[in-house]
C-alpha cells in the first residue's frame, strides 16, 4: 500500500511537470512569434482588427456602466473609511493606489476573462474537435500567426486600454461622492489626485494589464487545444481553462503586491 501510494504521487508529479513543461514551451513559442515581424502579415492584421473590435469595442457600453457604478460606490467607501480613521490627508494616495494599481487592471481582467476568455476557449475547442485546426495545417497556415497571436495581442491591447478607461471613469465618477459627502469642489478633487499620482502607478497599471491580457487569451487557447475529440469534452475544457485562468490572475496579482512591497 505504501509503495503504491508513493508510485501514485510520483506519477502525478511527473504528469504535472510534463504538463507544465509543455505549457511553457507553448508560451515561449507564442512569445517568439510575437516579436517576429513576419508574423504580422495582412491576414493576421485583419484577424487582429476583428478581435480588437470584439474584445474591446463591443464591451465599452457595459464596461462604462459598471465603471460608473463601481467608481461612485467603491471610492465612496474608501473615503468614508479614510475619514473614520483620520486619514483625510492620505485620501488622494489611497484612491490612486487602489484604483490604478489594483482594482482597475484586476477587474478588467476578470471581465475580459468571463466574456472573451470563455468564448476563445470554446472557439478553439470546437475547431479542435471538428478537425478544423488540422485542415488549416494541411493548407500550410500557421496556427499561431493566424489564430493564436491575434487573440493574444487583442487581449493585451484590450486589457491595457480598458483598464485605463476604467480608471479614468472610476476616478471621475468618484468625484460625485466627494462632492456630496465632503462638499469638495472639482478643482480640489483634481489637485488631490494629480498630487498623489506617480509614474510608478502608471507603470504598474501598464505592466499588470499587459500580463493580465496575455494570460486571459493564452490559457483559454491552450486549454482549447487540449480538448479531446468529443463534443462532450468542450464544457470540461472551458471549465478547466477558466479555473487555471483565475489561478493565474490571482498569482499575478499576488506577485505584483509582493514586488511593490519590496
Amino acid at each position: 500500500m505504501v509503495l503504491r501510494f508513493i508510485e501514485d504521487i510520483g506519477d502525478k508529479t511527473i504528469s504535472a511537470l510534463s504538463s507544465l513543461n509543455e505549457a511553457l514551451k507553448f508560451t515561449s513559442l507564442c512569445l517568439f512569434h510575437m516579436i517576429q515581424p513576419g508574423s504580422y502579415n495582412p491576414a493576421m492584421q485583419m484577424v487582429l482588427t476583428k478581435q480588437i473590435y470584439f474584445t474591446t469595442v463591443q464591451i465599452i457600453p457595459l464596461f462604462t456602466t459598471m465603471a460608473v457604478l463601481f467608481g461612485s460606490v467603491i471610492i465612496g467607501v474608501v473615503i468614508v473609511l479614510a475619514t473614520e480613521y483620520s486619514l483625510q490627508d492620505e485620501i488622494g494616495s489611497i484612491i490612486i493606489t487602489f484604483v490604478i494599481d489594483e482594482f482597475s487592471p484586476f477587474f478588467t481582467a476578470l471581465l475580459i476573462s468571463l466574456r472573451s476568455g470563455t468564448a476563445v476557449n470554446t472557439e478553439i475547442a470546437v475547431m479542435n474537435v471538428n478537425k478544423e485546426l488540422n485542415t488549416l495545417k494541411q493548407y500550410k497556415i500557421d496556427l499561431i500567426d493566424y489564430l493564436f497571436l491575434p487573440r493574444i495581442i487583442s487581449g493585451m491591447i484590450s486589457a491595457v486600454s480598458l483598464s485605463i478607461l476604467f480608471a479614468v471613469i472610476m476616478l471621475s465618477s468618484g468625484y460625485v461622492f466627494t462632492l456630496f459627502y465632503m462638499n469638495m469642489d472639482f478643482h480640489t478633487y483634481k489637485y488631490l489626485l494629480i498630487s498623489a499620482i506617480e509614474v510608478q502607478d502608471l507603470v504598474v497599471l501598464l505592466v499588470k494589464s499587459m500580463a493580465f491580457g496575455f494570460v486571459t487569451m493564452l490559457i483559454p487557447i491552450y486549454s482549447g487545444l487540449k480538448t479531446t475529440n468529443a463534443y462532450t469534452a468542450i464544457p470540461i475544457s472551458v471549465l478547466n481553462g477558466m479555473v487555471k485562468l483565475f489561478i493565474a490572475l490571482f498569482f499575478i496579482e499576488v506577485l505584483s503586491l509582493l514586488l511593490q512591497s519590496l
